[in-house]
């Protein structure tokens, strides 16, 4: 491995200087500095990150932990964020916790160890404890996605609660009375700000709330292909259903088509969550469409806000807004009848 000392002898200088040359700090004759770096890049020398970073204080890395991996909610808001971290000089250390609490807790360790320069979270835990640690010890923090209701930690996520009662609603001012809801855990925040907008539309039109139209699951699709089943052999089942995020929507349309059921004729369909393939279905899905790649640059915009801030700064919470789009999923209920 070519070193600094290798350098400074072809070059005919100290290495003391050849550390000043290609760290870009103190002073080096603009001569000097060409011909070292001309005999860097013939030796192929590469710096010791970890020993610039001892001299910085920075490695020039933040760590992203997503949920799940597996969701297609994640690519474009990933690609927000490291495009960000990529025009600011910063490279992206990317982990998937899997919805799995321990596995997050060991990746922060691992990030940690690797003492990345600030932490981007989509959070698995419904008690965000370790998450206030981290905020205590000084370490920049971003949540994405969830937050925990502590109020110390930034955020960035979408409004779920009013997203999920457009959908709801439209479905109401459609006619329809018997609304079926796939929904995930009570664990994780988007899930119940999402129940919460589906209860507040039918408090908002005096429709009763009915526990059985209700299913929740792991926000995956086995869980709402069984969850479609169970609803559809009630003695009266939905005529609508919002499925809160594509993995159920996945997992819902895969048992309505198992059932032959006609969408919108037998049962109206909308999602939250927006994704290219809804749009080359026939009928084409209504949606909550989530502004997905603007939240990957908020949240990185948001972390390196604090990263080049020295003075302590209010935490913050950015919520941006989702879009109902209406395409030909939903229509009226062939039954009218409560």
């Amino acid at each position: 491995m070519t070193t600094i000392k290798d350098i400074a002898k072809i070059a005919g200088v100290s290495p003391a200087t050849v550390s000043r040359a290609l760290g870009g700090y103190g002073y080096v004759k603009d001569s000097t500095r060409r011909r070292i770096q001309e005999v860097a890049d013939q030796l192929g020398y590469h710096p010791n990150a970890l020993a610039r970073s001892m001299v910085t204080r920075s490695t020039q890395t933040i760590g992203l932990i997503i949920s799940d991996i597996a969701n297609p909610f994640f690519p474009e808001v990933v690609r927000g964020i490291e495009d960000t971290a990529h025009q600011k000089g910063f490279t992206v250390i990317l982990c998937n916790s899997d919805e799995d609490s321990e596995k997050e807790r060991t990746y922060i360790d691992v990030l940690m160890a690797k003492r990345v320069d600030g932490l981007i979270i989509a959070s698995t835990a419904a008690n965000a404890q370790h998450l206030l640690q981290l905020k205590e010890r000084n370490l920049p923090l971003v949540l994405l996605d969830r937050s925990f209701g502590e109020g110390n930690v930034d955020t960035v996520k979408v409004d779920n609660t009013l997203g999920a009662f457009q959908a709801v609603n439209h479905l109401i001012e459609l006619g329809h009375r018997r609304i079926g809801i796939i929904t995930g855990p009570d664990r994780i925040p988007t899930a119940r700000e999402r129940l919460a907008g589906y209860e507040h539309a039918l408090k908002q039109h005096s429709i009763h709330l009915e526990p059985r139209f209700i299913v929740k699951g792991d926000f995956k699709e086995e869980d709402a292909y069984m969850g479609v089943k169970y609803l559809m052999d009630l003695e009266r089942p939905p005529t609508a259903l919002f499925t809160a995020n594509n993995r159920t929507t996945t997992g819902a349309l895969t048992a309505i088509w198992e059932l032959g059921l006609h969408i919108p004729d037998e049962l109206s369909v909308i999602a939250f969550d927006d994704l290219p393939w809804m749009q080359l279905l026939q009928p084409q899905l209504s949606v909550i469409q989530q502004p997905t790649y603007e939240l990957g640059v908020t949240a990185a915009e948001l972390l390196f806000k604090r990263l080049m801030s020295d003075t302590p700064q209010k935490s913050q919470l950015l919520q941006l807004n989702s879009k109902l789009v209406l395409r030909n999923s939903c229509g009226p209920p062939r039954e009218q009848t409560p």
